[in-house]
């Protein structure tokens, strides 16, 4: 059996975040974390997970708008 490729911490942080959120909102409500680096993989976590916590799911720009990222095109919201 090949072995798996390791994930670093940052990657099952968010990934982890992710299945969370997922599970609270449904994966339709996920907002775009395409284009993260890896600096912004943990704040994007922490904003997700607070989210959950306060049950009340993020706008789909929330993430980029909130760490400067690049802004996800329009289309991809529709």
């Amino acid at each position: 059996m090949p072995r798996r490729p390791t994930m670093s911490m940052q990657d099952r942080t968010l990934e982890t975040a992710i299945d969370r959120y997922c599970a609270a909102f449904g994966r339709d409500a996920l907002p775009c974390i395409a284009g993260l680096d890896s600096a912004m993989a943990n704040a994007a976590a922490v904003m997700l997970a607070d989210a959950v916590t306060a049950r009340r799911p993020l706008r789909y720009c929330a993430i980029a708008d909130a760490l400067g990222g690049p802004q996800p095109p329009e289309c991809a919201s529709l």
